[in-house]
């Protein structure tokens, strides 16, 4: 297990760039503590607890030294092991099959899924909340268990409410179908209300209540302003149900069959399997109703359902003993889980990061510490560049997606009133970055991709950002990144022929 931890520091730190969602929350905290405001010096459309997740470790960049994307490493790979302690030694407690040498294998598969499985979202909320949920699982396992419904200890009573509220609120309030739907389930099997109501559930409750309670008392501009706009400009954007059904719900879906086949069908499924399965099964409508398709939002549901594949090879039994369709469904899990995470592995590894590299050559070649504003059409221009040249992030938003998502809507939009105001918004956008940029007079400007003329003739040929671009020169560009710095930095003058005049360079 030693071995998986130096894995997933070594993915995290040296091989691939810190997650755009990630590397942005980081300069949100920053920001933060240089005494801006959220939502109204800068906007995030996540609730105000995706950025207080990450604030401890920009307070140890700030108070002992060190970067915090090295303080969010050490932070994950000690708490997923911690959390899977704890849930294996309630678990070991519970049933002794929890306590034999071929177990050990499978608390390091799921140490592996939890901090490996997906590299490049190495540290997303959604990591969190999988690392969170785990000794509520173990707990709700234990009690099942028990005809008085009573386990765990009060320290793992208290982990496991912890636990259950953070689970809530790093997506509300989409992921409480993860602790609802067990919940559920054994309130169905044993005729009664009590498990709906056990310590951790009331604990995991209140903290979400307060929590919401606070928001709404001292962060108004969340549900006034922010809301609203995600409602209009956010949600809208997704896939269709088909395409998302095609993609990773397809593999908790095949594994819950799987399993089901493999131990006999629905009668005969341990309850521990039921569990798992019920709450990986409960992040799939979060899934499909964001239906943005994107790995972060599967990543809790995979990981459980691949950790409830782990639970039935303890409980299988003899192999050779097996029935032939139980021997079959088990080879056909073990393949599938296999095959998806060496694809992922694969993936995260062999993505090109070389645009970032240059990018940040270049600006480190001709300036220290730059302001920096972001009008591309995707985060990941800017995130993590911003903070690989120890820049200084100083627009309002995190880049000018919303310009993006606007367009979209508008070109797809069937109803003329609706294309009207659609188009409205995202001129208004426009209007606002080109603002920006002239009061602000950040050193460098970020614009890409350039994926397209569209694209190039909505943003870049605008004319009021044309009129804002005008005293930069471009210092760097490629199909995925544009870098635009002010010709006075560093006693540059604008050459002819190479100011920002608005279009692709």
């Amino acid at each position: 297990m030693g071995l998986i931890v130096v894995y997933a520091v070594w993915l995290s730190t040296v091989a691939i760039p810190t997650n755009v969602d990630v590397s942005w929350l980081l300069v949100v905290c920053d920001r933060l503590l240089g005494g801006e405001r959220l939502n109204t010096d800068m906007l995030e459309t996540n609730p105000p607890f995706s950025v207080w997740l990450y604030m401890p470790f920009i307070l140890l960049e700030k108070l002992v030294g060190g970067r915090a994307e090295l303080w969010l490493t050490l932070g994950v790979t000690v708490l997923g092991p911690a959390s899977l302690f704890v849930s294996a030694r309630i678990l070991a407690r519970a049933d002794p099959i929890y306590r034999q040498p071929r177990a050990l294998w499978a608390v390091a598969v799921a140490l592996f899924m939890i901090l490996c499985f997906l590299p490049d979202q190495f540290g997303q909320r959604e990591q969190f909340a999988l690392i969170a949920l785990l000794p509520w699982l173990a707990l709700q396992c234990a009690r099942q268990r028990m005809p008085d419904f009573i386990a765990g200890s009060l320290t793992e009573r208290i982990v496991a409410g912890l636990g259950a509220g953070v689970v809530v609120m790093v997506k509300p309030p989409y992921f409480a179908l993860a602790l609802i739907l067990p919940s559920l389930c054994l309130a169905f099997q044993r005729r009664s209300l009590k498990p709906l109501f056990v310590p951790e559930n009331l604990l995991g409750a209140a903290i979400v209540i307060t929590y919401v309670a606070s928001v709404a008392m001292f962060d108004r501009a969340y549900f006034s302003e922010v809301l609203p706009f995600v409602r209009e400009i956010y949600l809208p954007v997704h896939a269709t149900l088909i395409d998302n059904l095609a993609n990773w719900p397809k593999i908790v879906l095949l594994l819950a069959v799987a399993t089901v086949i493999a131990t006999g069908g629905m009668r005969t499924i341990h309850w521990d399997l039921k569990i798992l399965l019920a709450s990986a099964l409960g992040f799939v409508p979060a899934f499909l109703i964001m239906g943005k398709g994107w790995p972060n939002h599967a990543l809790p549901m995979v990981v459980v359902a691949t950790i409830a594949f782990g639970v039935l090879l303890l409980r299988f039994g003899g192999f050779q003993s097996a029935a032939s369709i139980r021997k079959a469904a088990l080879v056909f899990g073990c393949v599938l889980v296999l095959q998806v995470t060496i694809r992922a592995q694969y993936a995260a590894l062999t993505t090109d990061s070389e645009p970032i590299v240059r990018a940040a050559a270049a600006i480190r070649g001709t300036i220290e510490n730059p302001t920096i504003v972001s009008i591309a059409g995707q985060m990941q221009v800017a995130h993590p560049l911003t903070r690989v040249v120890g820049g200084s992030f100083i627009a309002r938003q995190s880049s000018a997606w919303a310009v993006w998502n606007a367009d979209v809507l508008a070109r797809d939009a069937g109803n003329p009133d609706q294309r009207e105001k659609l188009e409205g918004i995202r001129d208004q956008l426009i209007g606002e970055h080109a603002i920006e940029i002239a009061s602000k007079k950040p050193d460098v400007v970020l614009s890409g991709p350039e994926a397209g003329p569209s694209w190039n003739a909505l943003m870049l040929q605008d004319k009021r950002i044309a009129a804002a671009l005008r005293d930069y020169r471009v210092l760097y560009t490629e199909p995925l990144i544009t870098v635009y710095l002010r010709c006075t930095v560093g006693s540059h003058d604008c050459p002819v022929g190479r100011q920002a005049s608005g279009s692709y360079q």
